[in-house]
């Protein structure tokens, strides 16, 4: 399996590309692009994980497949996106803080429009603290919460496909 890690290299790398592009292009229809980065992942996560490992069952393992190939081949392949569309939208909000700015502007929104509810669910120390977070909120965070997104989806996704692939 070993010789075969460049394909799946250029997989996470084509998903990687397609996530980058989408936030970025995303940008242009709203002020937010990180739900739609978000709903793009949890879209595109399967048919490259999937496609990934159907790839290396039926095409180059002689359509034999256990679950620990599987669960590695989709790690490689959502790591991989996941990795390098935090590094292309941190680096892009360094470069563009008015950007960052707006994203931070529009969850600020959402949090006010969201507050009586927040408090009555919740409590007004909780909106308190969610509140004192938010106004510290950093380029940093943004990027790393679509990591952690990409790597749930992609861990979630990956056992499922492995399980179904290795049954077929």
């Amino acid at each position: 399996m070993k010789q075969h890690f460049n394909y799946f290299n250029k997989i996470g790398l084509l998903a990687a590309g397609f996530s980058i592009l989408t936030f970025y292009v995303s940008t242009l229809f709203t002020p937010d692009p990180t739900l739609i980065s978000k709903v793009f992942s949890f879209a595109i996560t399967p048919f490259f994980v999937g496609g990934g490992i159907y790839f290396y069952r039926f095409k180059l393992n002689k359509n034999m497949l256990s679950f620990a190939e599987g669960m590695t081949i989709g790690f490689f392949i959502y790591f991989i996106n996941a990795l390098l569309t935090f590094l292309g939208i941190y680096l892009g909000l360094l470069l563009s803080k008015s950007l960052f700015e707006n994203i931070k502007s529009n969850m600020m929104n959402v949090l006010f429009e969201k507050k009586e509810e927040i408090i009555n669910t919740l409590g007004q120390a909780s909106y308190d603290k969610t509140y004192q977070e938010m106004l510290g909120l950093s380029i940093f965070d943004v990027a790393i919460t679509d990591f952690i997104f990409k790597i749930a989806f992609g861990l979630f996704f990956t056992i499922i496909i492995s399980i179904i692939l290795r049954k077929i």
